[in-house]
């Protein structure tokens, strides 16, 4: 018995002390030491750092990774930028991918809420002009949801699928053949 107690009151310290990560990140700090180390960020991580040979470093934010003049990944270290949804108190984000993708005529948009809300869902070109709206003020629950984008007229080239819901946005990349 004493030692469950023990053990609840540890992993209770632990938990309370779990680092939520920050909206914006700026790392100027250089990994040194051998190890493994991931770094998040809600939305951007700036970095203007160097990452040592022996190490393993995992940047992952939600809306961009700028990797800054000043950065360094060495020779025999292993350096990873993911921009994709990071998670805000263990909670599941508002989440967009696409299949196939690239694609020629058609493709599936998925998307998953987290909470019900009102989604908008619309399609924009590599320079930020609306060219489809497939979704606008629409009442859906939580959970997963597709729809499929019938692109048969527009050029070939670089799209951005953008879901928003409960002041919350994800925005994927969409390349047509």
């Amino acid at each position: 018995m004493r030692l469950t107690l023990s053990f609840l009151i540890c992993c209770l310290s632990v938990c309370s002390f779990a680092q939520i990560p920050k909206k914006a990140l700026r790392i100027q700090i250089s990994y040194q030491n051998t190890g493994q180390y991931l770094e998040q960020a809600v939305e951007t991580i700036e970095a203007v750092n160097v990452v040592n040979s022996a190490t393993t470093v995992e940047y992952r934010a939600g809306q961009s990774i700028t990797l800054q003049p000043g950065f360094e990944a060495k020779t025999g270290s292993i350096f990873t930028a993911n921009v994709k949804s990071v998670n805000v108190n263990g909670e599941r984000p508002l989440q967009l991918a696409a299949f196939p993708n690239p694609f020629e005529q058609t493709t599936t948009i998925e998307y998953y809420l987290p909470a019900e809300g009102t989604v908008n869902l619309w399609i924009t070109d590599a320079q930020g002009k609306i060219v489809g709206q497939l979704i606008q003020e629409e009442s859906q629950p939580a959970g997963r949801h597709q729809i499929e984008w019938k692109a048969g007229s527009i050029s070939s080239g670089v799209y951005m699928p953008v879901v928003e819901a409960n002041q919350q946005k994800a925005i994927g990349r969409l390349v047509k053949k």
